[in-house]
This record gives structure tokens, C-alpha cells and sequence, in this order.
């Protein structure tokens, strides 16, 4: 039986959603799969030499996978040669986001790791603007029916990739300042006097960015993944002006969406 690893990052759940439906699919093609998020995963406790192909799963931040995937990358070690695949998540089909994994393919072929697949998927957009309802759902099902194609191709090693015009690259290359911009924008955010103090979104936030207590506090080090904003119980998390724009009021409906405001 083969064994694949899948190195995951979901700031929302939209990208988890997709490897959870891929997931299974491989399995019926006879394919173990471990997944790590990657927020939690030491790479040097991961056994990669057992797996025969390496995954690495992520949203698109502003042209880019997310400062949080490519330190990640950063941090794998060089080998003789494995195969890779990438699977990401965009709030539209539009070409500049068509170089998103760039930068992360740069690095991994670096590694001698070789990027036989880079796959996108058109998922509800979670930042600025939210999609009505039947949009989101027509986005959900159109991926659901290119999963399982999608974990055949990955079985089989099959080749997907994509070009990257000088538009693409040149957006990829202009977003990469998000990930100083984000620490910025997330001094903004906070917690208004609905918030309970759970301490959800503190264990939540992948850079650990949030101290909770009897007074909320956001430090430095904000990748605007968002899922503290959607996570939370109350809904009391929110962003000042003027960049309050960047959230929604209410969370999209359907249910499998695995990270949204709980009831």
C-alpha cells in the first residue's frame, strides 16, 4: 500500500475541507494518508522517508501560499528526491493567483523535492467580501466533483501544473508584503465586551498571536489566516477602522465547512 504525508495549513477550514474529501479517495485507490496541520508539526518527528509522496496543502494569502507554509517549507530537509504534490484554496479562479506556489516550489526543488502537481480549488472567500449563499454552495460542489479525479492523479504521480505569466508573478511577488502588512492589521483586531474569555481563538491561532485572559491582547505576529474572527462563540472578535471591512457579520451555513462562528 503506498503512503502519502499531507502537511496542512487551513486558516478557515476551506483548505482542510478539501484534503478531507481528497482523503478518502485515496484510500478507495489503496492509499494510506497521514495529515499534519502544520501549525503543530515538528518536521523532525515526521518519518518522511516511509511516505512515497510528500503533500502540502494551503489557502492563497494575497498571491502567495502563506508566510506560515513557506517558513514550514523552509524548515524541510533536503533529500535525495521525493515527489510532491501541492493542493491550494482561492476565493476565485483568476490568473493572478496562478503563481501562488512560486516561491514554495522554488524552495522545495531546492530541497530536491519534485512538484509533480499543483492543484487549485475555488472555495467561499473568507476575507472582504462574502459570497451569497447558492455561490458558495456551486463553489463547493464543483470542487467535491473534481476530488476524486484530483486523488487519481495523485495516486498515479500524474502531472499537473500550471503557467505563470509575468501578471502572476509580478502579484505573487507585490503580495509577499501581506506578510508584513499582517502584523500591522492584526494590532487592529480585538475582543469587544460580548467576548467570554474561553480562550478559543488564543488556542486557535496558528502563530499564537493572541493572549487571552481577563484582557484580550494581539501581539505581533498575525498571519490574517482569520480563523480567530470565525471561530469564535460569541463573535466577539473584530478589527478597527480602517480595516474593519476585512471581516463578515455571520459565517456561511453549510455545515461541512469545519471552522465557522459556532451557534
Amino acid at each position: 500500500m503506498k503512503r502519502i504525508c499531507v502537511f496542512l495549513f487551513s486558516g478557515t477550514g476551506m483548505t482542510k475541507y478539501v484534503v478531507n474529501k481528497i482523503t478518502p479517495e485515496l484510500e478507495k485507490l489503496q492509499v494510506k494518508v497521514d495529515i499534519y496541520p502544520i501549525e503543530k508539526t515538528q518536521i523532525q518527528s515526521i518519518p518522511l522517508s516511509t511516505y512515497d509522496t510528500v503533500g502540502i496543502a494551503y489557502p492563497v494569502h494575497a498571491f502567495n501560499a502563506p508566510k506560515i507554509v513557506v517558513d514550514f517549507a523552509r524548515q524541510l530537509p533536503k533529500v535525495r528526491a521525493s515527489n510532491v504534490f501541492l493542493i491550494s484554496t482561492a476565493g476565485e479562479n483568476h490568473p493572478v493567483n496562478y503563481s501562488s506556489s512560486r516561491l514554495l516550489i522554488n524552495i522545495l526543488h531546492k530541497k530536491n523535492y519534485h512538484v509533480f502537481y499543483d492543484k487549485q480549488f475555488y472555495m467561499p472567500s473568507n476575507f472582504a467580501v462574502k459570497y451569497d449563499e447558492p455561490k458558495a454552495e456551486q463553489l463547493i460542489a464543483t470542487a467535491n466533483a473534481e476530488i476524486p479525479q484530483t486523488a487519481h492523479d495523485i495516486a498515479n504521480l500524474a502531472c499537473c501544473k500550471r503557467n505563470n505569466s509575468f501578471l502572476s508573478k509580478s502579484m505573487a511577488f507585490i503580495g509577499r508584503a501581506e506578510w508584513f502588512g499582517a502584523v500591522f492589521i492584526g494590532k487592529l483586531f480585538y475582543a469587544d465586551k460580548k467576548c467570554s474569555h474561553c480562550g478559543i481563538c488564543a488556542d486557535s491561532c496558528p502563530n499564537h498571536n493572541i493572549v487571552s485572559g481577563n484582557h484580550m491582547r494581539f501581539k505581533w505576529h498575525c498571519g490574517l489566516c482569520m480563523r480567530c474572527l470565525y471561530i469564535c462563540p460569541q463573535h466577539a472578535i473584530k478589527v478597527h477602522q480602517p480595516f474593519k471591512f476585512i471581516s463578515f457579520e455571520e459565517w456561511y451555513t453549510n455545515e461541512e465547512l469545519l471552522v465557522g462562528r459556532k451557534k
